[in-house]
C-alpha cells in the first residue's frame, strides 16, 4: 500500500493549511488564541492509502531538534511552551500538564469518529473504526461526517511564561508516526 497523503485543514476543514502558520504576537505571561487543526489522512481520496500507526505531537525547531543548540535556540520548543488536546478523543485537558508538548514531552494523537462512506459516496458494510493512535487511510468522500475515522482534531494554544525573551520564534509542528 502506498504511504499516508498527510493534510492539515482549517477549523472548518474547508481550507488547506500549506504556509507556515502565523500565531501572532504573544505577550509574555499569557496565552495565545486557541487554534483548532485538523489533521487528515487520505482527504478525499479514490482509493486507499496506508493507515498512520502509533500517531504523536510535539513540535521541534525548523531543523528537527529540540530547540536548544546555538544555532536554534527555541525556546517555544526547548521549554515546552505549547499545549495539546485532541478534540477527536473527547480531550479537555488543554490546561492541563499533559497536554504539554516540545522537547520533554509529545502528545498521543488519534479518533474515535468512524469513516462510514467511500469515495463514491457508498456505504461500508461495516463502519470503519481507527485503532488506538490511528488515523485510517481509506478511502473516503472528504466529507468529515462520512470520514471521521481519516482525520484527528486538535486544539493547539500557546503559554507564554514570564520569562521568555522577545522576538520571533520559527518552529515545527510534528506528527510523527509509522505506516506498512
Amino acid at each position: 500500500m502506498t504511504q499516508p497523503i498527510v493534510t492539515w485543514m482549517d477549523a472548518t476543514h474547508s481550507n488547506e493549511i500549506i504556509e507556515p502558520f502565523d500565531y501572532g504576537v504573544i505577550d509574555a505571561d499569557s496565552k495565545s488564541e486557541i487554534r483548532i487543526f485538523n489533521v487528515w489522512n487520505n482527504k478525499g481520496g479514490a482509493t486507499d492509502v496506508s493507515k498512520m500507526e502509533d500517531c504523536t505531537f510535539t513540535t521541534r525547531d525548523m531543523k528537527g531538534g529540540n530547540g536548544n543548540t546555538e544555532e536554534f535556540d527555541i525556546e517555544a520548543v526547548k521549554n515546552n511552551w505549547f499545549h495539546v488536546q485532541v478534540d477527536s478523543l473527547g480531550e479537555n485537558d488543554l490546561d492541563e500538564e499533559s497536554s504539554r508538548v516540545g522537547k520533554d514531552f509529545s502528545k498521543p494523537i488519534g479518533t474515535t469518529g468512524k469513516t462510514t462512506l467511500d469515495h463514491s459516496g457508498t456505504p461500508y458494510a461495516t463502519p470503519l473504526v481507527p485503532g488506538a493512535k490511528e488515523i485510517l487511510g481509506v478511502n473516503n468522500n472528504g466529507k468529515p461526517q462520512d470520514a471521521a475515522g481519516n482525520y484527528v482534531t486538535l486544539s493547539i494554544q500557546c503559554e507564554v511564561p514570564l520569562n521568555a525573551r522577545s522576538g520571533r520564534q520559527e518552529f515545527k509542528k510534528r506528527i510523527s508516526y509509522r505506516y506498512v
